[in-house]
C-alpha cells in the first residue's frame, strides 16, 4: 500500500531557523547596528565638544556622505568581482580598527579634527563596499520564497537595536565617557566580522576578465542595463528610492510641528520619533510573519497608501498623544514598502549583478534626501505645517497610483 506523505512547509519566522548561516550574519548585523546607534550619538557629541561649532559638525557629516556620493555606484562593479565574504570581513575589521583608534586617541587626549575627517571617510568608504556585498550574500543565504521574511526580520532587529543603542548611549557616556561609548562600537564591528568568518557563504565573483577603464565602464553600464531592461526591477527600485524622498518632510516639519502645534517642544518630538520607530518594528514583525500571503507589488502599493494616510493624520492632530498614534501608523508601513521593494529587487536581479544594482539603489536613495529636504522646505514656506502634512500625505498616496497600471509589476 502506498502512503502519500504530506509535509507542511514552515511559514513566517520559523522558516528562517533552518538557515543557520543567515542567522549568523543576521546576529552580527544586529549587534553592529546596536553599536552604530551608540556611536552616532557619542561621535556627534565628541565633535561638538571638540569644536563647539555646528558648522564644523556639518563639515564632518559632509565628509561622511562623500564616499557614497563620489563612488557609491561604482563600488558595485568592484564588489561584483570580489569575494563577498572577504569584503564583509575586511570592511568590518577596518571599521573596527578605525573606530578603536578614534576612541583611544580621544581617551588619550591626542585627537585632532583632521583625525575625525580621516576616520569618518574610512568608515563611510567601508560601508559603501560592505552594503552591496551583504545585499549579494543575502540572495544565497535564504531561498527566494523567504526573502520577504528575512528582510523584515533584519529591518525589525535593526530598529530595535537602534532604540536600545540610543537609550544606552546616554548612560554609557554619562558613567564611562564618550571614548568608551565609541570603543563599544568598534567591538561590535569585530563581532560582525567574526559572524561572517564562521558563516558558510558560497558565492563567486562575476568576472575573470582583467579590469581596465573600458571594462569597468562596460560592467557599470551592464548593471544599469539590468535595471532598465526589467520593468519589475525598475519600478521596485524607483519605489524603494522614493521612501527617503517622501520621508524628508517628516524630519523637516517635525520640530516646528511639535513646538508650535503640539506645544510639546523637544520632548514631544522625541516621543513622536520614538513612536515612529516602534511602528517600524511592529510593521516589520507583522509583514515578516504574514507577508507571504500577498504579492510583493501589492505590499509596496499598500505601504505607500498607508504611509500617506499616516502623514495626513498629522495635518488634523494638535494633541501629542494622538500624534504618537499617527507616528506609529506611518512608521508601520515603512517596512511594508521597503520589504516588498527589496524583495522584488532580490528576486529580479541575477546574483552576479546584485552588487551593482544594490549600490545604484543606495546611491539614488541618498540623493533623494537632499531633494526631499529642499522640496519640503519650499512647501512649508508660506504654508502652515498642518496643511503641508495633508498635502505631503496626498502626494505619497498619489505615488502608489502609476504602478497600478503596470501589468508586469502587478504580477509579482
Amino acid at each position: 500500500m502506498d502512503l502519500n506523505v504530506v509535509t507542511t512547509e514552515e511559514k513566517g519566522y520559523k522558516a528562517l531557523l533552518k538557515y543557520k548561516d543567515f542567522i549568523k550574519i543576521w546576529v552580527g548585523n544586529t549587534v553592529s547596528r546596536f553599536g552604530d546607534a551608540i556611536d552616532s550619538i557619542a561621535f556627534l557629541w565628541m565633535v561638538y565638544e571638540m569644536t563647539g561649532s555646528t558648522l564644523m559638525m556639518g563639515t564632518v557629516m559632509a565628509v561622511n556622505a562623500a564616499p557614497a556620493v563620489l563612488f557609491g555606484m561604482m563600488a558595485g562593479v568592484l564588489v561584483d568581482r570580489m569575494d563577498k565574504k572577504k569584503v564583509m570581513i575586511i570592511t568590518d575589521l577596518l571599521r573596527g580598527f578605525s573606530t578603536a583608534m578614534m576612541a583611544f586617541l580621544y581617551m588619550w587626549d591626542m585627537i585632532s579634527l583632521w583625525h575625525l575627517y580621516v576616520f569618518t571617510f574610512i568608515n563611510s568608504s567601508c560601508e559603501v563596499f560592505s552594503s552591496p556585498a551583504r545585499a549579494s550574500v543575502m540572495q544565497v543565504l535564504v531561498d527566494k520564497k523567504h526573502y520577504l521574511t528575512a528582510n523584515s526580520l533584519r529591518q525589525a532587529s535593526s530598529s530595535l537595536a537602534e532604540i536600545a543603542g540610543t537609550a544606552i548611549a546616554a548612560i554609557v557616556m554619562g558613567y564611562l565617557g564618550i571614548g568608551v561609548a565609541i570603543l563599544i562600537d568598534s567591538v561590535t564591528f569585530l563581532i560582525s566580522s567574526f559572524t561572517a568568518i564562521i558563516a558558510k557563504i558560497k558565492i563567486s565573483s562575476s568576472k575573470n576578465i582583467p579590469l581596465n577603464i573600458k571594462q569597468f565602464y562596460y560592467e557599470f553600464v551592464e548593471g544599469l542595463t539590468v535595471i532598465k531592461s526589467n520593468v519589475v526591477l525598475m519600478v521596485s527600485l524607483t519605489m524603494a528610492c522614493l521612501v527617503n524622498l517622501v520621508l524628508a518632510p517628516f524630519n523637516v516639519l517635525m520640530p516646528e510641528y511639535s513646538d508650535k502645534i503640539l506645544m510639546a517642544g523637544e520632548k514631544g518630538m522625541s516621543l513622536i520619533l520614538m513612536s515612529f520607530t516602534i511602528g517600524m518594528v511592529a510593521g516589520s514583525l507583522i509583514i515578516g510573519q504574514i507577508g507571504h500571503r500577498f504579492k510583493k507589488s501589492t505590499l509596496v502599493i499598500i505601504g505607500f497608501i498607508g504611509l500617506g494616510a499616516g502623514m495626513m493624520l498629522f495635518g488634523f492632530i494638535s494633541n501629542v498623544q494622538l500624534a504618537c498614534v499617527a507616528a506609529v501608523v506611518g512608521g508601520a508601513f515603512i517596512p511594508v514598502i521597503s520589504g516588498g521593494a527589496t524583495t522584488l529587487m532580490q528576486e529580479s536581479t541575477p546574483v552576479d549583478k546584485m552588487g551593482r544594482v544594490s549600490s545604484t539603489a543606495s546611491t539614488l536613495s541618498l540623493l533623494g534626501l537632499p531633494l526631499g529636504y529642499a522640496v519640503s522646505g519650499i512647501m512649508s514656506y508660506g504654508i502652515n505645517v498642518l496643511t503641508t502634512f495633508k498635502f505631503v500625505g496626498i502626494l505619497i498616496i498619489l505615488v502608489a497610483i502609476p504602478p497600478l497600471f503596470i501589468r508586469e509589476f502587478r504580477k509579482d
